[in-house]
């Protein structure tokens, strides 16, 4: 979506068009559900947060000033609500591991969802549970979402390089862990 196209969109919405709201809500869908269900690793939180997500974007809206894309925008209110929850100790989302990663991916299609089902990718979904959020989080957001680094930067409101530090520093502990696992 271009940002012109974008700006138009959400002059639509601000106007009152439900087509435009439903067409915001069906681009970006399930791509902030895959964020959060690949953050929380629980289905049902994931789209409550979905949901929650979206309905603090309607409230922001306005105040949109499209220094980044509304992907990224949209990102990083998801990513803000899953920090939100993870804080206020509702549900213990950081650590879940009882749902099979394949029950969690959305379903509109995906190139990756069946390299998920292979064991290479399980084993790989198991060791990042063994890294901590923070690493985690980043291996998601560029990984598993496709940020650029510079996207990456604006949804974790962290400066670029510290943003490619800390995911260096992910895949070493990633690579640590696989290798780990491959020794026992």
């Amino acid at each position: 979506m271009t940002q012109r196209s974008e700006r138009v969109l959400i002059k639509r919405i601000l106007a009152g068009n439900r087509e435009a709201c439903a067409e915001l809500v069906e681009q970006h869908h399930a791509r902030i559900y895959r964020l959060l269900a690949h953050l929380c690793r629980d289905a049902h939180l994931a789209e409550d947060l979905t949901q929650e997500s979206f309905l603090a974007a309607w409230t922001k809206l306005a105040g949109f000033n499209a220094k980044s894309s509304l992907s990224t925008w949209l990102h990083k209110i998801a990513y803000r609500k899953f920090i939100d929850a993870v804080r206020r100790n509702e549900r213990v989302v950081a650590t879940r591991t009882d749902v099979p990663i394949d029950q969690v991916q959305s379903t509109t299609p995906d190139p990756g969802h069946s390299a998920l089902l292979q064991d290479e990718s399980q084993r790989l979904y198991r060791s990042l549970d063994r890294l901590e959020p923070a690493q985690r989080d980043v291996v998601v957001l560029h990984y598993l979402q496709g940020l650029s680094y510079q996207e990456m930067a604006d949804v974790l409101d962290q400066p670029t390089g510290t943003v490619k530090w800390r995911t260096r520093e992910a895949l070493e502990k990633l690579r640590d862990v696989l290798e780990s696992k491959t020794s026992q």
